[in-house]
């Protein structure tokens, strides 16, 4: 598996995005959700943990190392198909992000008609 020269440095760019993105949707809340990742061969997994008493984790994105698909999780495990952005377009992965993480395809198809339309 060939990976990205600096595919290393895009995701911790992003990475820092994405949490002011939480940050920003948790501001009004009791507790924080921090965002980590954890390392795969072919997958960077983006683990969203809480900070309540009794911290629950969830997985928020991947990230494929070989392109810079930024891809929403089907299961812990695997990632769904269809990437929802790429760290090097030209919003860095981020027009399809929310606090949740990457967007459901719908909502990616809805958003770029109206786009379209508009």
């Amino acid at each position: 598996m060939n990976q990205l020269p600096d595919i290393d440095i895009a995701i911790k760019d992003f990475i820092s995005k994405a949490q002011e993105v939480v940050d920003e949707h948790y501001r009004n809340y009791q507790w924080d959700n921090i965002l980590t990742i954890n390392k795969g061969r072919r997958y960077e997994k983006i683990v969203s943990t809480d900070t309540l008493e009794r911290p629950s984790s969830r997985v928020w994105a991947f990230i494929d190392k070989t392109n810079g698909d930024v891809l929403k999780p089907a299961t812990w495990r695997a990632p769904a198909k269809h990437a929802r952005g790429n760290l090097y377009d030209e919003f860095g992965g981020m027009k399809f992000i929310g606090p949740y993480g990457p967007a459901y395809m719908d909502t990616i198809k809805r958003k770029e008609k109206e786009n379209e339309s508009a």
